[in-house]
């Protein structure tokens, strides 16, 4: 089955990055009542797709090639990670594992009964830093925002930022 193609991924000058405006709900909050900008994801890239986006830049592997070492690099990447190794992968990021943890009042009462979950942890590193994609990226509003459509996102949450906004549209928190 082919993939369907990519939207947006054209050479660089194509390269835009969407936002919308959303006003902070969040009674309390410092940032209450203020407009933020949400970026917007405009499709999700499976492993696949990326394979095939990998094979049409001039490259002498084939879509099934780069698409296994793909798939055996993150096979590996969760079975280090779970090892307790930290994954570096230069210009994209570290990769390592996280817990969420119920609190013990001390440290005779902590056992493994008080983690509660594990999580990937990444932290992004060379070309794919903050400052980095602060300098590279082109931004514009995916639509302008119109009080009578009520066209904006208004969720709250910590400094004024919040999380998937519940539409078919996925954010990332700014």
């Amino acid at each position: 089955m082919r993939a369907p193609p990519l939207r947006g991924l054209g050479g660089s000058n194509s390269l835009m990055l969407h936002y919308k405006l959303y006003q902070n709900k969040s009674k309390g909050n410092k940032a209450y009542g203020m407009w933020f900008a949400r970026a917007m994801v405009t499709q999700t890239i499976d492993l696949e797709q990326l394979a095939e986006h990998m094979a049409n830049h001039n490259t002498p592997y084939s879509k099934g090639a780069i698409l296994g070492v793909l798939t055996d690099m993150v096979n590996c990447i969760r079975e280090l990670v779970l090892d307790g190794n930290a994954v570096k992968i230069p210009n994209l990021a570290i990769f390592s594992a996280g817990l969420t943890t119920k609190a013990a009042e001390a440290p005779e009462g902590f056992n493994a009964a008080n983690i509660k979950s594990v999580h990937l942890r990444a932290r992004s590193t060379g070309v794919l830093t903050r400052a980095e994609l602060t300098t590279a990226a082109r931004v514009q509003q995916l639509s302008p925002y119109d009080p009578k459509r009520n066209a904006v996102e208004t969720e709250g949450g910590e400094n004024g930022t919040g999380g998937e906004t519940g539409t078919d549209e996925k954010t990332v928190n700014p």
